[in-house]
């Protein structure tokens, strides 16, 4: 997988039972369009924090283009912000 950290606009998914937010679908612009992605599978999610700041680090697949791809989606919780980390 590519380093990719790019800001995405994020649509999430909050339960009752888990307290974190679950990615359903995401927004970036590439080479000057804007690509939609839907979130299909949440294979793992990790807490962890760096230099204080907390984030959670998802690893994901959705079918892209046709393709299955997996990627891994960043979330800071402090400051509320989403990243594509890697592709």
């Amino acid at each position: 997988m590519k380093l990719l950290a790019k800001p995405v606009d994020m649509l999430v998914v909050f339960r009752a039972e888990a307290k974190i937010p679950r990615p359903y679908k995401f927004k970036l612009e590439e080479n000057g369009e804007i690509v939609k992605v839907q979130v299909d599978q949440i294979i793992d999610a990790t807490k962890s924090k760096v230099c204080g700041a907390e984030n959670i680090l998802y690893l994901c697949q959705s079918t892209i283009n046709g393709r299955e791809k997996r990627f891994e989606l960043k979330y800071y919780c402090s400051s509320c912000e989403w990243q594509l980390y890697k592709m």
